[in-house]
């Protein structure tokens, strides 16, 4: 069978579209960092950084959370990956003055390039990889935009809304428990 031939049915595993996404993930990340080597990056941190320059071309300030929340990735690993592209020079993490938790992003010059050197490498083993679906590309592409959709509908759900305005007040603090005076020691009776 050939690449472009219709499937036959009986390849379909018995674990279903959930094995089958795993299996298929698991080839396209394999092209995509043997590709990405010889930048130093990895898909997550031009995601990031890719992310990052859409937020800024739009006009708004970019605190690490809002990046996080714009791009559905979960915000601890998100600060991680941006204080690894902060060490390598290509992204600058400013407190910000109205919020001193939050930090404010911008993209250095180094890291436009490495983003720019990045992104068409990207674009090729998309091209290469989805090619195979032809003309059913754009339904693919529907399908997996429903299954994105509704699973950052269902990650939102489950987040606490985020508090811009002010700072939460702080838990009271109890005060610390008295200790009973310890009980005399009995001798046992006979």
């Amino acid at each position: 069978m050939t690449v472009l031939e219709e499937p036959d049915e009986s390849e379909t595993p018995v674990l279903g579209p959930g094995f089958m996404l795993w299996q298929v993930t698991n080839g396209w990340q394999r092209l995509i960092r043997a590709a990405l080597a010889p930048t130093g990056l990895t898909y997550v941190q031009i995601v990031l950084l890719a992310g990052l320059k859409d937020q800024l071309a739009a006009g708004a300030a970019v605190s690490q959370s809002a990046l996080a929340q714009a791009l559905g990735a979960d915000p601890m690993m998100t600060s991680q990956v941006l204080r690894t592209l902060e060490t390598a020079g290509l992204i600058k993490r400013e407190r910000n003055p109205a919020d001193t938790r939050s930090r404010l992003l911008s993209l250095t010059p180094a890291g436009k390039a490495r983003l720019a050197d990045a992104l068409p490498l990207i674009a090729e083993v998309d091209r290469e990889f989805f090619d195979v679906l032809g003309r059913r590309e754009d339904k693919f592409l529907k399908a997996m935009r429903r299954l994105w959709r509704k699973q950052r509908l269902v990650g939102l759900a489950h987040e606490p809304p985020e508090k811009t305005a002010a700072k939460p007040e702080p838990k009271p603090i109890a005060p610390p428990k008295k200790k009973r005076p310890a009980r005399p020691k009995t001798a046992p009776a006979d």
